[in-house]
């Protein structure tokens, strides 16, 4: 039974919908035009339609095909105003608003469901094995990769820490960005002396490449992070004002996170810390985040030897 899948952004989100896609088996996927070609990749699905910048919901809903249901993974006004306009019953993902914003305020204890779960109960099926984006590994993968940007100022981990790790590893480094976070990337390429390779671009050919040779990556919580681990690559994920018990870490790896009563103090993230002092983040110490990466790493040679 063909399913519309809706997730218009942004690319953390929408990679977790991999996950879910090979479970559906025949899948018409909506998302933004950006995203078009990486979700051509995801296992069940065999159209993807691609939103145009500033196209109407009207001409995009006349282009989508007919299909039998709609998983509505976005469950914002846009795609609630796109599905009035298609055939078909519709499942929407619960996306726990209130739960969410409760915990950022009250900072309460208990664990929110996974998106990946949620997402699964909105299609009916199963999250599916890992890699959800097959990709050709290397047979030994030898790269150090870092993400450092973030679409969020206070996701950010300091670049000269970045630097600090790379500078501990002995291999190839390469650092992950989109075209507007070529200028970081120059930076942390210029204070390694060029042992960095920088990649930045607004789609994900050269970016899949370098994750093909990707012993681990190493960022913040970031789409890149997330595209990474649906990969198959052994993540290190740095949280600072947002929380890993909060829904969106679901990967093999590690988080790294300071345990402090201010977290987490958005759901998203911001453009500066509450409090201003941006602890979360600033107390994350190089050695700790090199300590996950060993342990990543030994973790990958007990499975392989196992």
């Amino acid at each position: 039974m063909a399913a519309l899948v809706i997730r218009f952004s942004s690319l953390g989100d929408v990679v977790l919908a991999s996950a879910i896609t090979p479970g559906l088996q025949s899948v018409v996927f909506a998302t933004h035009a950006r995203y078009a070609a990486l979700v051509a990749r995801f296992q069940g699905v065999h159209e993807v339609v691609g939103l145009a910048p500033g196209e109407g919901l009207r001409s995009f809903a006349a282009r989508l095909p007919p299909t039998e249901w709609t998983v509505d993974l976005h469950a914002n006004l846009r795609s609630r105003l796109l599905t009035r306009r298609l055939r078909g019953p519709v499942s929407r993902v619960d996306k726990l608003p209130v739960t969410r914003r409760l915990r950022v305020a009250l900072k309460t204890p208990p664990r929110i469901p996974t998106v990946l779960s949620r997402y699964a109960d909105a299609a009916g099926v199963r999250v599916a094995q890992r890699p959800w984006i097959p990709i050709p590994r290397v047979e030994r993968p030898d790269a150090l990769v870092l993400v450092p940007g973030a679409s969020h100022p206070t996701k950010a981990w300091p670049l000269f820490r970045y630097q600090a790790v790379a500078d501990r590893w002995d291999g190839p480094l390469f650092a992950l960005g989109s075209l507007a976070e070529d200028p970081l990337l120059r930076k942390l390429w210029k204070a390694t002396a060029g042992r960095v390779v920088p990649v930045a671009e607004q789609g994900f050919e050269r970016t899949l490449h370098v994750l093909e040779r990707a012993a681990v990556v190493v960022g913040g919580d970031t789409g890149l992070v997330h595209l990474a681990a649906a990969c198959g690559v052994p993540v290190v994920g740095l949280f600072g004002p947002t929380h890993s018990a909060d829904g969106f870490w679901d990967h093999p790896g590690q988080a790294v996170e300071v345990e402090l009563a201010c977290r987490p103090c958005s759901l998203h993230g911001g453009e500066s810390c509450p409090i201003g002092d941006h602890a979360c983040l600033r107390q994350l110490s190089v050695g700790e985040v090199w300590s996950a990466v060993r342990e990543v790493l030994a973790d990958v040679q007990r499975s392989a030897v196992s």
